[in-house]
C-alpha cells in the first residue's frame, strides 16, 4: 500500500493522539505551574509528529529513516517525561499507562517503517534518479524519431505542402 499522507503512517497518527493528551494534561492549573516541565514534554511530544512529517516531505527512504529515527528518540524522551509527570503526581497511574502505551505504540510502528524504508538500500536514490534520467531520454528519443517532427516544415498557409 503505497501512503500518499503523512496523516495516512500510523505511527504518525499515534505520536498526535499523545501529542494531544501530553497538551491536555499539560494545560490543568497545577501542572501549568511547572512551566520548564510543561515546555520540555510539550516540546518532545510535538516533535515526534513534526520529524515524521518532515521525513515524509523530503520522499527519499534514507532520510525518511532518519527522520523517523530522530521521531522515535522524542518519543522516548516524553516517555521520561511522564515517568517524571507520575512522581510529581501530575498525572493518574491509568493517565500515564494510556500515554506510555500510546508512545511504545508509536515507536514500534516508526521503528517497523523505517526498518522497511531501510531495506530500499543506500543506493535507492541513486536508482531512483537513473532510472528517472532514462526515462526522459527514452521520451526525448521517441519525440525525435516521431513523424510529427516534419510538423515544422508545412507551409504556413495550412495547406499541408511543403515549403520551397
Amino acid at each position: 500500500m503505497r501512503i500518499k499522507r503523512i496523516e495516512e503512517l500510523v505511527a504518525w497518527q499515534l505520536a498526535k493522539q499523545l501529542e494531544r493528551q501530553v497538551f491536555a494534561f499539560t494545560d490543568k492549573p497545577h501542572v501549568a505551574r511547572d512551566f520548564e516541565f510543561c515546555k520540555q514534554i510539550r516540546r518532545s511530544s510535538s516533535s515526534a509528529p513534526s520529524n515524521m512529517a518532515e521525513g515524509f516531505g523530503r520522499f527519499w527512504p534514507g532520510e525518511f529513516a532518519h527522520k523517523l529515527r530522530i521521531a522515535i528518540g522524542e518519543l522516548h524522551e516524553t516517555q521520561d517525561r511522564l515517568e517524571t509527570a507520575l512522581e510529581n503526581k501530575y498525572i493518574t497511574d491509568a493517565e500515564h499507562l494510556e500515554m506510555f502505551d500510546i508512545a511504545d505504540r508509536s515507536i514500534g510502528a516508526a521503528v517497523k517503517f523505517a526498518e522497511y524504508l531501510d531495506a530500499a538500500g543506500p543506493d535507492w536514490k541513486k536508482d531512483h534518479l537513473a532510472r528517472r534520467r532514462e526515462k526522459y531520454r527514452a521520451e526525448r528519443r521517441l519525440k525525435k524519431a516521431s513523424p510529427s517532427s516534419d510538423a515544422g516544415t508545412e507551409n504556413p498557409n495550412g495547406n499541408g505542402e511543403p515549403q520551397n
